[in-house]
């Protein structure tokens, strides 16, 4: 069950100060801080009207005893004067406990009574006595009043001693005038009583509203925290009035304009989807709502339909190449197969049995090595197709690759490759990928239309490893071409030149660049229209071993020499 609030009058007349709430701890505080403000001008006036008060009750009243009087008021100035020193210099305090408000509602009451004694000091004549206290009490009490609106305990009990005084005197002289005056002081009395409650009233309904003002700010503060949105509220002139943590955090730095956008803005390595709102005579809000995971969601949707487009594309270009490449071949070994089968009416000679059965035989090594780089293309999509590492000499792995390419059934490529490389250089890497990756790029070169010879040159370059060179002189690359170039299925002759069906299926570079990744070489290729080609194979030198010298075949400067020549051509 609530706890009930009490009312004024029990509130004035309690011997304790109420802390129970956040409201009453709040209020505890601003009166502790208002009568310290105040204590050095209640000095002041008191001092004042004591020496005003003294000036005329000498001039009226010839015999009086008002030097006590005065010198009891200048003790509690005094009093007042020292406890303004003692806290000057002081910081606010943040919560209090109260005493120091006892403390002073016990002075109050001290200062009352003296006011209140005023009548007992004048002298013989009671109406005068009377009528000096009215003057002096009635103002004095209303001007605490005025300045100590929300302290009504200090305020009420000081009216009431000196209300307590004057009453005494009163009875003491039995005086008309005095009954007089105690009357209209008890009608005064009620007055600043109820315009205390009024006043405190409100004072304490002000509070309250500002308390949970406050506590809805924090709870809006901690939703918004909660939400992982920035949040903040700018003034007319563009200032911050309130922002949570994440806005100072994220947004307070930067110089962003009150103004929505409508795309996502990044900050922080997330994006933030900004809104704005202008509410008139409040300000704007801005709000950046975390939309990172959208963001990346489309982004991911967005790879994944350009891989689809690209693998959509790839297949076209795969069953276009395919369409030519099995065709032409099958259509000649159908061709020569029906010529010379059983039920050809066409009369061969022996001879002429002999060329179509070759011409079916070279048709069909030609469809075995475009199945063959099908098939290694596939291949590599399992992760285990590379064999283990091995120590591999790189000169007998290129020799073997220029044999098979020029042994009798390749005989368009007999006498047109030129090879000078050093014998005392070997690598560890897969052999098999390793001699994939030449012959790939050789074959090429062999079919890139150069007239002169390839040139293959191998040799060490100094921080960059062992360089393997294939360089044709054929009808080049531009610049677009060259960024397709490992690409699957893509061909790099001329759309107006016949189509070549020794050419293959447009694998090779795509297969040779990505074997040489799988183990940590690289394939770089430089063109120029109408210039030729060059492909750099580079090992680093980490896998690069040395044999020794003396088992080379070819001289230490041919070495050299063809370092020197890779170096400049590797730019």
């Amino acid at each position: 069950m609530a706890k009930q609030k009490k009312s004024f009058l029990s509130y004035v007349t309690g011997n304790t100060l109420p802390r129970g709430t956040a409201v009453d701890r709040l209020i505890l505080l601003q009166q502790h801080l208002d009568f310290s403000r105040h204590v050095l001008v209640m000095a002041l006036i008191m001092l004042v009207n004591t020496v005003g008060a003294s000036f005329l009750v000498r001039r009226w009243v010839p015999d009086t005893n008002i030097d006590i009087w005065v010198a009891l008021n200048l003790g509690l100035a005094l009093l007042l004067v020292v406890d303004f020193l003692l806290k000057r210099g002081r910081s606010a305090p943040k919560q209090v406990s109260g005493k120091y408000l006892r403390r002073s509602e016990f002075l109050a009451i001290l200062f009352g009574m003296a006011w209140g004694s005023l009548p007992f000091f004048v002298g013989p004549d009671e109406n005068a006595a009377m009528i000096m206290g009215g003057l002096m009490i009635t103002p004095m009490a209303a001007g605490m009043a005025s300045m100590l609106t929300r302290v009504p305990r200090i305020v009420l009990r000081y009216a009431l001693a000196a209300f307590a005084s004057s009453a005494a005197y009163s009875t003491y002289a039995q005086s008309v005038t005095g009954v007089t005056i105690c009357l209209m002081m008890i009608v005064f009395m009620i007055a600043l009583y109820l315009g205390a409650r009024s006043s405190y009233m409100v004072y304490q309904s002000d509070i309250d509203a500002t308390l949970k003002a406050e506590e809805s700010r924090d709870l809006l503060i901690g939703a918004l925290e909660a939400s992982h949105q920035a949040f903040a509220i700018f003034d007319e002139g563009g200032d911050v009035i309130v922002e949570n943590q994440l806005h100072k955090k994220v947004f307070s730095s930067s110089e962003d304009s009150l103004e929505p956008v409508e795309k996502p803005i990044r900050r922080e390595g997330m994006y933030w989807q900004k809104s704005v709102q202008h509410i008139p005579n409040v300000g704007t809000v801005v709000v950046y709502a975390d939309v990172t995971r959208i963001e990346e969601a489309r982004s991911e949707i967005e790879h994944a339909r350009n891989e689809a487009e690209a693998a959509n594309e790839a297949k076209t270009r795969f069953l276009g190449s395919m369409s030519a490449e099995l065709k032409v071949p099958l259509d000649v070994i159908s061709a020569c197969a029906g010529v010379i089968g059983s039920s050809s009416n066409i009369p061969c000679s022996k001879e002429e049995v002999s060329s179509y059965a070759d011409k079916i035989g070279e048709q069909a090594v030609i469809l075995s090595s475009t199945l063959d780089g099908i098939i290694n293309y596939t291949r590599m999509e399992r992760e285990d197709y590379l064999a283990h590492a091995s120590e591999v000499s790189v000169t007998q792995s290129i020799q073997n690759v220029v044999r098979k390419l020029s042994d009798v059934d390749n005989s368009r490529f007999a006498d047109r490759l030129k090879v000078s490389v050093p014998n005392n250089l070997s690598a560890d890497m897969d052999e098999n990928s390793f001699e994939i990756i030449l012959r790939n790029v050789i074959k090429n070169a062999l079919e890139s239309g150069s007239s002169t010879p390839i040139v293959v040159k191998a040799g060490m370059v100094s921080g960059v490893g062992l360089v393997v060179m294939v360089r044709d002189r054929g009808r080049g690359m531009t610049q677009d071409v060259l960024e397709k170039a490992f690409e699957p299925f893509f061909h790099s002759r001329p759309a107006h030149q016949k189509f070549d069906h020794t050419a293959g299926v447009g694998l090779g570079l795509s297969v040779a660049r990505r074997l040489a990744d799988a183990q940590g070489l690289r394939i770089k290729l430089r063109s120029e229209p109408g210039r030729g080609t060059t492909a750099f194979i580079t090992i680093p030198e980490t896998l690069v071993r040395r044999a020794p010298k003396d088992e080379a075949e070819t001289s230490p400067d041919a070495a050299e020499v063809s370092a020197a020549e890779l170096r400049q051509n590797m730019g």
